[in-house]
């Protein structure tokens, strides 16, 4: 089932898909075409044979007619699994074949080790297509401290504290990471304070916490913030986050059935709910947040 950590930088691609256009560029030195906007493409994969394959995110970067110039697929791969070697070709072909553009294939590996063995994996694919996979880790994600590159980039912001939770300096990355929440606005601070949220470990959570709590302007600390810092303390961990679900989803208006309701508030998975509550911040109905 997947982690919070598998989805977090899913769900910032989503939020903003800058932050592929912007690893692209910085990372891998790729040049990104001038885009008007980005959206998000549906991530079934279907083959002849009745099977679907389901890609962990892509998005679509087009000009001002809404056209493609520039498909990406984002993959997280914590573990290692051989069959990714014929399955990111299938997810790569598909697009190209689907919209005529090319797709970059981007895929983030918390353990370097794992990375070194996917880019092992295709140095040399012999008689097979080829595909050049572009994989990042916590290193090549810069440690994001100065405030004006946070406010310009605050997806890069959040990213860089989730992949640097274990940093002893990881302190160091929280005012530059209020003035990312602070430039985007109420409605949307929200969003990406649930990725912060579900996407740091306990020990970094708490950590943030304290910093929210201690340290960050009251100005800021917003009642809706104010209550997710406190919410596990005051109602239990498991219970607080599963009532954090179901208000994310009614401040964006998706509809939970009782059944659904049932389901959330009774769930004890502590790794589960924090999956659905991260999923509840880009959802658009209630199959987005509980599919497994």
């Amino acid at each position: 089932m997947p982690s919070a950590e598998h989805e977090s930088p899913v769900a910032l691609a989503k939020l903003d898909p800058g932050m592929l256009a912007w690893l692209l560029t910085n990372v891998f030195d790729v040049k990104v075409p001038d885009y008007h906007h980005a959206r998000t493409h549906s991530t079934d994969v279907r083959v002849l044979v009745p099977r679907t394959y389901h890609a962990d995110g892509m998005l679509l970067f087009c000009d001002a007619a809404d056209q493609p110039l520039l498909a990406s697929v984002l993959e997280v791969q914590r573990g290692w699994d051989i069959t990714k070697r014929r399955i990111w070709k299938l997810y790569v072909a598909q697009l190209e074949a689907e919209l005529d553009v090319d797709a970059a294939l981007l895929v983030y590996c918390p353990s370097p080790t794992v990375a070194r063995r996917y880019r092992g994996l295709f140095e040399f694919d012999g008689l097979s297509l080829s595909l050049r996979p572009f994989i990042f880790t916590p290193n090549d994600v810069p440690l994001v401290v100065d405030a004006a590159l946070a406010r310009a980039n605050p997806a890069l912001a959040v990213l860089s504290a989730i992949c640097h939770s274990d940093h002893a300096d990881l302190e160091s990355t929280f005012p530059a990471l209020v003035e990312a929440l602070r430039s985007l606005g109420p409605s949307r601070a929200v969003l990406y304070y649930e990725v912060v949220v579900a996407g740091l470990p306990v020990a970094a959570r708490k950590r943030w916490e304290t910093f929210m709590t201690t340290t960050a302007d009251h100005e800021f600390r917003s009642e809706f913030a104010k209550h997710y810092v406190n919410l596990g303390r005051a109602e239990g961990e498991a219970r607080g986050e599963a009532r954090a679900v179901l208000m994310v989803l009614e401040g964006r208006g998706v509809a939970v059935p009782d059944e659904a309701q049932d389901r959330i508030r009774g769930c004890t998975d502590l790794a589960q709910i924090e999956t659905w509550l991260l999923r509840a911040g880009t959802a658009t109905t209630i199959g987005d947040v509980l599919h497994e």
